[in-house]
This record gives C-alpha cells, structure tokens and sequence, in this order.
C-alpha cells in the first residue's frame, strides 16, 4: 500500500508556513520543493484553526470533516482548503493525495495561486510538479526525481524528519 497527503511548494513560498503550528513539518526535496505532509495533528490543527474547534481526539485515524471538491479527494479538508489558501499568498500551492493498494489507486491534486483555487482538480502529480518548476531527468518522472516515492505512506516522512 502506497498513500501520500501533502502540500507541496517552492521552498521559497512555504517556509515560513511552520510558524504558528506546534505539528507542522517542511521537509525538503530537490530541486527547491518543500512538502508539510496533511497526516495526524496537523489535520487536527488545521480542524481547529479553520474549523473552529472541531474535537479531534485521534487524529490517526479519526474522520474529519467531508472532503473537498472531488470524489477522489479523502483528506482534502476545509482546514487543508485554507492554509493553502493562506500560503498561496506567496506563490503556487499544491495539494497532493495518492492512494495504492495491490496496484489499484490513483492521484488527486489542487493547486492554488494568489488565494484563489486553480480549477478543475486534477488526478496527476507529475503535472502539478511540472507546475511547480520540476525538471524531470531522462531516467526518472517528475514524481521520482523529487522522491516522492521514499516512504510508503505519509506518515513515515514525518518518522524520518524526526530522527
């Protein structure tokens, strides 16, 4: 199984985005691409930010409010909506889900610029990265050649920024 939630920026657009959250993390990726991975307490932080104190108690595993815009979306929340939103501000934003399990899955991606969403959700993180100024190498797609595909699920980056 394979999942990934995250915002994805220049470095340049979200580094200051960190500040004011206790849960968020930026964790760098080549080519001057920042991730602050959409799992556990920040989730629960954004509910009560955008949300006004939503009670979140497990925030592994609980469901939080509906998703946003598409179908394909799980995570894409009003909390999410807004902080991207908020950082947009700067410059592009992108909102990526992926989700495979036994090779059946797929993508959901939203960008935002100037506050406003970019429509209409997309299902390719490869053109969100192109979006986003990535170069791809001859051997690898823009997915890979960022590394998107290190960790298995979205919740093991934040294991490894840790350590």
């Amino acid at each position: 199984m394979y999942t990934l939630e995250a915002i994805l920026a220049r470095e340049e657009t979200i580094r200051d985005a960190v500040n004011g959250f206790s849960a968020a993390t930026l964790i760098p990726l080549p080519q001057g691409i920042c991730m602050i991975p959409m799992v556990g307490v920040m989730l629960q932080e954004l509910e009560i930010r955008f949300q006004g104190g939503t009670k979140v108690t497990h925030p592994e595993y609980q469901q939080f409010s509906a998703p946003l815009f598409h179908p394909e979306f799980e995570r894409l929340i009003v909390g999410v909506d807004q902080f991207a939103r908020l950082l947009s501000d700067r410059g592009l934003v992108a909102y990526v889900e992926a989700t495979f399990t036994g090779g059946y899955g797929g993508h959901a991606t939203m960008l935002w610029e100037h506050g406003e969403r970019i429509e209409p959700p997309g299902d390719d993180i490869n053109t969100v990265l192109r979006h986003l100024g990535v170069a791809r190498s001859a051997e690898l797609d823009e997915f890979d050649t960022v590394g998107l595909g290190r960790h298995r699920c979205t919740a093991q980056w934040l294991s490894e920024n840790a350590a």
